[in-house]
């Protein structure tokens, strides 16, 4: 690559082609096209900075794909022209709610004196995710560029997280004042994250021993209370709508009692923990909503099968900023009762 990766700088454009979405990528890379072919597809290099491949990786072939933490797939090569072009089309039966079974990637190579142009289209893609998938696929193309060139992969979660707003900036350009589709993901997303503040905010400069200090008389504590918004949108997200719950985590020390959701909210994590908590699963959520529809249904259960369930994501979203608004307003009360302090949420 010409650039930092730890820039902003932003290789892909999107658009949408019959209703469906594509993002493209472009980048020179200072390589001859033999070692960039190579690098694209060559099993043993791909593992080193995209995922694992293996099967028959000839034209009509199929192959598995296996990319850690964000997808196992089984693909089939469409048309491949050494060194310039590779056409392959990928297949996910165990796709994420609102993310597509079915996709294609092309990828074309162009001498360039010394180096090599690289252009990558991946077709078929939900609409409401193309900022998702744009800020992946470039993650992708700067993981080839430090494998070209013996440098160590970034963390690509924090990298997304910086690239996601850069194209979520196009899709509304591209799209108008809405994200295809979705009028109301950006104020529903906004609304979350201003509940989530406000909790922020009425436990800033609390005494730690009130964070363990209960003055209600069904014993919640502000740290159990706080923990227990962590733990909700970890079970809402993980495990309603991906199916995907590792557990909770309020054991995950091997010393805490199992959890009971018909006890107090009670732990005896210092506050700079539980905030800590707080804040990872509520980045957890947000990374997760940027890759899902909000039309899309939920994977998992709230309760078990055969209770009333929600819908949409949308309505997981919906819920998430009620229970978020309603135990901010009983933290309010308690940092009242504490310490006399009032009105800190900014409402």
């Amino acid at each position: 690559m010409t650039d930092d990766t730890g820039s902003t700088r932003i290789l892909g454009t999107l658009r949408t082609t019959n209703g469906l979405g594509v993002v493209r990528m472009q980048e020179r890379y200072d390589t001859g096209i033999e070692d960039l072919w190579s690098a694209l597809t060559d099993p043993e290099r791909l593992a080193r900075w995209f995922g694992e491949v293996e099967g028959d990786l000839r034209v009509g072939g199929e192959y598995r794909l296996r990319i850690p933490g964000a997808i196992e797939a089984t693909g089939r090569v469409d048309a491949c022209q050494p060194p310039r072009r590779l056409l392959v089309r990928t297949f996910d039966a165990d796709a994420r709610p609102g993310q597509p079974e079915e996709t294609v990637t092309e990828a074309t190579l162009t001498p360039d004196g010394d180096g090599t142009i690289l252009v990558v289209e991946e077709r078929g893609l939900p609409t409401p995710l193309l900022p998702a998938y744009g800020a992946g696929v470039q993650i992708h193309l700067e993981n080839l560029a430090a494998h070209l060139t013996g440098l160590p992969r970034g963390d690509d979660e924090q990298r997304w997280t910086a690239l996601l707003p850069a194209y979520e900036s196009r899709a509304v350009a591209l799209n108008g004042a809405s994200a295809f589709g979705e009028p109301d993901r950006a104020a529903l997303l906004a609304c979350l994250e201003r509940q989530r503040a406000g909790v922020r905010a009425i436990v800033a400069g609390m005494p730690e021993e009130h964070w363990h200090t209960s003055v209600v008389p069904s014993g919640w504590t502000p740290a159990g209370l706080v923990a227990h918004l962590g733990g909700a949108e970890r079970h809402w997200t993980c495990g309603v709508v991906l199916d995907d719950d590792p557990g909770h985590p309020f054991d995950e020390d091997g010393d805490d009692e199992p959890y009971d959701p018909d006890a107090p909210f009670v732990i005896d994590w210092p506050s700079a923990k539980v905030l800590a908590y707080y804040r990872d699963q509520a980045a957890a959520t947000d990374r997760m909503l940027a890759r899902t529809a909000l039309d899309a249904a939920p994977r998992g259960w709230h309760g078990g099968p055969g209770t009333s369930q929600l819908g949409t994501v949308r309505d997981v979203v919906l819920h998430l900023i009620e229970e978020t608004a309603t135990h901010s307003g009983h933290l309010e009360i308690a940092r009242e009762l504490l310490d006399g302090k009032t009105r800190l949420a900014g409402r």
